[in-house]
């Protein structure tokens, strides 16, 4: 029975840290745009089903994962400047109607290009673990460690570094950022490059195990969603736990009760969140210093 318990628990913080990696993206384009994009998780979709197709293409791996997460991040910037720019009174209802579209666009675009078969990359190298009987595949580790050395260092950027609690300001006081000399403009466009860059970091790492598929993305963003608002949608740190939380209770209830239940534990715990607690995990306001 311990096993079995520390078997799912490892399951679920791999699958977690995917979950972590959107809410990331999420939250770098909240806290610089107020704007929260559904589109988050077709990021994902679309980087894993580009470096599946140029693998069959026949490039190797590592340069097709590359060119296909640099190519996403090129496509959140893209719509940051072609759509998201335009709307003149961008409220965060706007902003969720209107992303929610892109969505729709991406995916139909993603089943024309690709079709509707789900379609995985081949497991990255590396040899599995077993510890106490627990056995990690080593693409679980690679989920992991995406999550620990590309959310770790874009939350490092945001927390840390003058430039990134700049981006930051730009949303809570554009007038005084532009008198600064921060430009709202560029801070928009890193924070889109950013999103999309994370979140096709996420769609190469999980392909391997949970495969892509055009359809996926909605599904896989709102989990990222479910994240953030349990981060608040301020707290990288929050939205971090609460993304490996999520992850290990849908295993558990995958586990022990039926896995038919699992796509319902993030939406259980968003309604117990907006009910009961809506700062989610945070416990006190957070405040940025530029």
């Amino acid at each position: 029975m311990l096993t079995d318990f520390l078997q799912l628990t490892a399951a679920g913080l791999s699958q977690g840290s995917v979950y972590a990696l959107l809410a990331v993206g999420l939250i770098s384009v909240y806290t610089v745009r107020h704007v929260i994009n559904i589109a988050q998780g077709d990021f994902a979709m679309m980087a894993g089903l580009g470096a599946v197709w140029l693998i069959s293409a026949g490039m190797p791996l590592f340069v097709s994962i590359v060119a296909a997460v640099l190519t996403v991040t090129l496509v959140s910037v893209a719509i940051e400047r072609l759509i998201i720019a335009r709307v003149k009174k961008l409220t965060t209802l706007v902003s969720i109607i209107l992303t929610l579209g892109v969505s729709t666009l991406l995916q139909a675009i993603l089943l024309l290009v690709w079709g509707p078969e789900a379609r995985g990359l081949p497991v990255f190298p590396g040899s599995d673990l077993t510890i106490a009987g627990v056995s990690i595949r080593a693409q679980e580790l690679w989920m992991v460690g995406a999550l620990v050395f590309v959310g770790g260092g874009i939350v490092f950027f945001y927390e840390k570094t003058r430039f990134g609690k700049a981006l930051r300001a730009c949303a809570e006081q554009p007038v005084a950022a532009r008198i600064v000399g921060i430009s709202p403009v560029m801070a928009s466009v890193l924070a889109f490059a950013i999103a999309g860059f994370v979140g096709a970091i996420a769609g190469v790492v999980s392909s391997p195990i949970y495969l892509s598929i055009w359809s996926g993305g909605l599904l896989l963003g709102l989990k990222g969603f479910v994240a953030a608002v349990l981060g608040g949608f301020s707290s990288f740190r929050a939205a971090i736990v609460g993304a490996l939380l999520l992850g290990v209770l849908e295993s558990y209830v995958a586990g022990y009760v039926a896995s038919g239940l699992r796509d319902a534990v993030a939406f259980f715990i968003l309604i117990l969140v907006l009910v009961i607690r809506t700062d989610g995990l945070v416990l006190k306001p957070t405040a940025v210093r530029v």
